[in-house]
Order: structure tokens, then sequence, then C-alpha cells
């Protein structure tokens, strides 16, 4: 069975659940708290009340009896105790980016990292992939469009905002359940605005996969390109780029071996992720095998994703070392815009005017 979701994904989501998790905890030892003292409160007045009437005197006693049972209960619950400084809060989460982004600030200022923010993306891609296009109006012809290879369900990817804001483009993945999702909620796979496919991406495939987003947006010049597999992507990327010829193109990376270490997986066709390291490549390997053609300009600040620009037009950004660009994973710093993401807003842009 082909996992949609990428390692980053998954441990992204993993570590949101341990929040979430957590809050509960937090949450339930507030009330434990709060139920202490009133618990304190009750008996004293039970002393205070206990001259005056001796049937409210014992009204009172079982209700503390009654609230220090409930206690008990509560406290008994595993992961009560000591709970309160497990994880990470939102709250931790944005202090620390506003540090990395300080200290970025400082050291590369003209880092699109630092214009980073989500909407649906994992973390802070949206603002960088808007920066990105934005430098480019002027020095380019821009088409417009995008294709994203590993688009998950539409809810959280790098390209949703993108048709919000009026671009075309393709959507692949290769879950069925990803798929019908998206067509239950949007009601078409296939608009003039956006053609959605379910395919698992193969070194046989990937080609004609992406030769039909481009021959549906009637360009090969596509603005940006998001490539997200399931680990064999360094291996199918020269493929499709056989096909399409991308202004930005957008890649995971293995955030734990910084450069110069070059390492990429072995292609193996049905690969599974093993919830392991062996997942991918590094970020050296993806600036080895795009030299000549493509530069890197950046990398978010969860170290997940890797932004490369198409040589000629390299010239709108300043070209930091790789060594300087690279940032660690941080799977802790996944995007919160607020809400619970929905397609309502995407399925009312795409209707038909």
């Amino acid at each position: 069975m082909f996992k949609s979701v990428t390692p980053f994904r998954q441990l992204a989501r993993i570590y949101s659940s341990v929040l979430s998790a957590t809050a509960s905890l937090n949450r339930q030892q507030d009330t434990l708290a709060q139920l202490h003292q009133v618990a304190l409160q009750s008996r004293a007045e039970a002393h205070d009340t206990s001259s005056n009437s001796s049937v409210q005197s014992a009204q009172m006693a079982d209700r503390v009896a009654d609230l220090s049972a409930r206690l008990d209960t509560i406290a008994a619950r595993p992961g009560i105790e000591g709970n309160r400084n497990v994880g990470h809060t939102w709250q931790d989460s944005a202090q620390l980016l506003a540090s990395l982004r300080s200290e970025l600030a400082r050291t590369m200022p003209d880092n699109v990292a630092l214009q980073g923010w989500n909407s649906y993306a994992q973390c802070d891609e949206d603002g960088m992939i808007r920066a990105c296009l934005e430098r480019l109006k002027g020095r380019a012809e821009m088409s417009g469009t995008f294709i994203e290879v590993g688009c998950g369900n539409g809810l959280e990817n790098n390209t949703h905002q993108l048709l919000l804001d009026g671009y075309r483009g393709g959507w692949l993945d290769g879950s069925p359940r990803n798929i019908a999702f998206i067509a239950e909620h949007l009601g078409t796979l296939k608009s003039e605005r956006l053609l959605v496919t379910e395919a698992f991406v193969t070194k046989e495939t990937v080609r004609p996969l992406v030769a039909q987003f481009r021959e549906h947006l009637d360009t090969a010049d596509i603005d940006f390109f998001s490539f997200d597999l399931d680990g064999n992507d360094l291996h199918l990327m020269p493929l499709a780029l056989e096909e399409i010829a991308p202004k930005i193109i957008c890649v995971e990376y293995n955030g734990k071996f910084p450069p110069p270490t070059s390492l990429s997986m072995a292609y193996v066709g049905d690969h599974q992720w093993a919830e392991d390291d062996y997942y991918g490549a590094t970020l050296q390997a993806w600036v080895d095998l795009f030299s000549g053609r493509y530069t890197l300009v950046s990398c978010n600040l969860s170290g997940v994703n890797a932004f490369f620009v198409r040589d000629d037009l390299v010239a709108a950004f300043k070209v930091y070392p790789v060594d300087q660009l690279y940032q660690p994973c941080r799977y802790w710093l996944v995007g919160n815009n607020g809400h619970r993401a929905s397609m309502k807003w995407l399925k009312q842009k795409l209707a038909p005017q």
C-alpha cells in the first residue's frame, strides 16, 4: 500500500498530536489545581459553619467528600503528574521562529525565509513561495502556473494558496483516499484552473504524468514546481525536468545531515518509509544534482523544504553558501493558522463565474 504522507508530514503530525495531548493534560492539571483550591475553601467553610448548623455542616462534609473522590480519580489518570513541561507549545514555537528570523535578518538579510508564513502549507512555505515569485516578476514572463507532485488531500500543501491567488495548476497524489477527498469537496477533478490526478510515481510513469499537466496548462515554462514524494525524489526529478522547465523548484530534503554530506537513498520502485532516518536525499545531494541548472536560494525554517531557482533567473536573489542556507529539522515548527483548514474557499474560487 502506497504511503502518500511523506516522512516529515508523518513526523510533524505525530508531533502535533503530542502537542495536542500535552495541552489537554495541562488543562486537566489546571482543573486539578482549581479543584484542590475549591476543596480547601469548602473544608474551611464547613469548619466555620459547623457551630451554627449541624445539618449544613453535614451537607458541606458530603460535598467535600465527593470533591475529594473526584480529585483522586483525576490524579490517578496516567500522565497527569509532571506533564507541565512535556513538549512545546505554539507560544514556544512562535518565540523560536522570532529568534530564528532575528538571527537570519542579521546574517542573511536577503533570504526569502524571512518572509515565510502559512495558510495551507506545512510550515512557512506559502510566504516564501510568494516572495520568490514576486522577485521574478519583471525579469521573466510569468505563466501563472504550477505543478505539485505529492499534493496530499489538498488541505496541506504548497500550492493551495496559489490557486486562491489566481494561478492554474496540477495536483498529483498516489493515495486514492486523498484524491477521493478532493473530488468530494471540490466536486470535480478537472477544471480549467486545476487538474487532479491519482497515480504512483516511478521512473516509468513520471514523464507521462508531468507531460499531461504540461499539456493541460499549455506551457512547459511552469512558474513553480513542488516535488515531494516517498523518498525516490532525487532519482525522479531529472526525468520530470525532461518535460518542463520550471522557474522555481521546491523539494523536501533530509535535514538530519548538514552539508557537505551528500546522500540519497537507493531507488526502489515500491519504496515505503520505515519511519527511520533512511529517506530522501540530503541538501547537498540536491545541490549537486541541480548544479549548472538550478541554484539553491533558501531553506524553510522547519528544515524540510529547499527552494531552487533556475540559473537564468537567479540574479533576482542573493546567493548564500549552501552550509549557511541549510536549516536542520525542527519538527515542532508546524504551521498553525488558527482555524481548521477546509476546501470551501477553493471550491468558491474554482466555481464558474
